[in-house]
């Protein structure tokens, strides 16, 4: 098997496998549907921590008020059905907690304390499921793995609300689950949202073309590993990796600012041995 390994950035790669003989619309397609459910799925496992944590997140207009007279002010126009998310209930119902939100962006009505921990505990298990850790440990992420996780997570959120209910249409977590969540408007070009249809595959400086075999640009050798990118269709290639990572550039930088110190501490010490000397003392 091929092994491919995907990297946008430092924070966005992961490793894929498959056969020489896969084509490479499969590839594509493969790719792109594990980089974007990676990306929702750790929108999403962060979105129902919160809600675990800090309840279903207020409508815009309170969202971050913590003083009453603005509070009431914003709900004095706002629409009747966002009113009731809009404040902190006086009475819970059974099996609710309350955990203020210090940044007033969330009602703080949680769950029973199982339920939440449940769901923090799912939730850390698929962020270490998808992690990009997974490269250096060498395993492969598939479609079927992310489609797992995204179903664990659906599992978790239908436990604690059934059908949604007690969830306002837009809390990110319910907004996710239901394909509404606006994942362009969101990401940042460091993760890279993609759109399979207008993507291409890139390899050592090469656009891997639809309609031919992996095969047709890399040989028939089964024991191969290629570090591919996936570009937007005509934005040409991708900027080549740096010769060295981040990390590395920062320790040389830092070794030639300290050798750089070191001579100048060196020269400035042979200028004193130089004025001190016995034979310019004598001439003097």
């Amino acid at each position: 098997m091929v092994l491919i390994h995907y990297k946008k950035t430092e924070l966005n790669q992961f490793l894929y496998e498959c056969s020489a003989n896969t084509p490479t619309d499969q590839v594509i397609k493969d790719l792109v549907q594990i980089n974007n459910m990676r990306i929702i799925l750790d929108r999403l496992a962060c979105a129902m921590e919160d809600l675990a944590t800090h309840g279903p997140l207020k409508p815009e207009d309170t969202r971050g008020l913590s003083e009453q007279s603005l509070i009431d002010a914003a709900i004095e126009t706002m629409a009747p059905e966002k009113k009731p998310w809009a404040v902190t209930p006086q009475q819970l119902l059974p099996g609710q907690r309350l955990n203020p939100d210090k940044t007033a962006y969330r009602t703080g009505v949680i769950q029973t304390e199982e339920l939440a921990k449940m769901v923090i505990e799912n939730c850390t298990k698929v962020k270490q499921a998808i992690s990009k850790n997974l490269v250096d440990l060498k395993q492969c992420l598939t479609t079927k793995i992310v489609q797992d996780q995204l179903d664990l997570l659906r599992g978790c959120m239908m436990i604690c609300y059934p059908g949604y209910h007690g969830l306002p249409p837009w809390e990110p977590a319910r907004e996710i689950l239901e394909g509404q969540y606006d994942t362009q408007a969101t990401f940042t070009e460091q993760y890279d949202f993609l759109d399979e249809k207008n993507t291409s595959l890139w390899w050592a400086g090469k656009e891997l073309l639809r309609g031919k075999l992996l095969s047709d640009f890399i040989k028939k050798n089964e024991k191969t590993k290629i570090i591919v990118r996936l570009q937007k269709t005509g934005a040409g290639a991708p900027v080549r990796e740096p010769a060295v990572d981040a990390e590395t550039q920062k320790k040389m930088m830092a070794f030639y600012y300290k050798k750089q110190q070191e001579q100048k501490e060196l020269e400035a010490d042979n200028e004193d041995v130089y004025l001190n000397s016995s034979w310019l003392i004598l001439n003097n």
